[in-house]
């Protein structure tokens, strides 16, 4: 039973972009997510509401000059993808920061075209691999409350850990074939690890 919950985790994340937050797929929830999500549901509505709302008005914005995915934590907001110059991507920062649950902001984007379809769905394998590399390897799974999101081949790794929960997570996610490199973005989790 548990080999199939695998797999069909496995198999469902190979299909899903970076930005989508959560799936549910037998039960299980798998997305970008891997372990549990320790925020009351009025937090996470919050943040997925924030990610829609800072997306909007940069596609608003730049339109077909730009790809910038958001991700948000706890109200901590991460961009990524790819601006057309350097003053877009200080008023993308602005425009994340212009929303009253913004605690902070992550701007990860680059001034380069907007990236292919491609490099797109290579970079959702790469998270799926990660996040199954993940998986596969943290002892305790109920410690790990992080996003990982790829772009660029860039793993970001975006949540709550212990220091130690969150290096080894980066470790496993710069094991995995295809990882250019490891950014943490991982806030310090109180739960005390095994």
């Amino acid at each position: 039973m548990k080999g199939r919950i695998t797999a069909a985790i496995l198999v469902a994340s190979l299909g899903l972009s970076a930005c989508v937050p959560l799936v549910v797929v037998g039960g299980i929830a798998v997305g970008a997510w891997i372990g549990s999500d320790p925020r009351k549901t009025v937090m996470i509505k919050d943040d997925a509401d924030l990610s829609a709302n800072i997306s909007a008005k940069i596609i608003d914005r730049w339109k077909e000059l730009a790809h910038v995915n958001v991700d948000t934590f706890n109200g901590a907001v991460l961009l990524v993808g790819e601006l057309p110059t350097a003053a877009a991507q200080q008023e993308a920062t602005a425009i994340a920061k212009s929303f009253p649950k913004t605690r902070k902001v992550y701007n990860e984007t680059v001034i380069a075209p907007p990236s292919s379809a491609m490099d797109r769905l290579n970079d959702s394998q790469l998270t799926a691999r990660v996040k199954s590399a993940v998986m596969l390897q943290v002892p305790d799974g109920a410690s790990v409350h992080v996003q990982i999101v790829t772009e660029r081949k860039v793993v970001y790794l975006l949540g709550l850990a212990t220091p130690q929960i969150a290096d080894q997570i980066a470790n496993i996610a710069a094991s995995v074939s295809g990882v250019a490199q490891v950014v943490k973005l991982i806030e310090p989790s109180l739960v005390a690890t095994p």
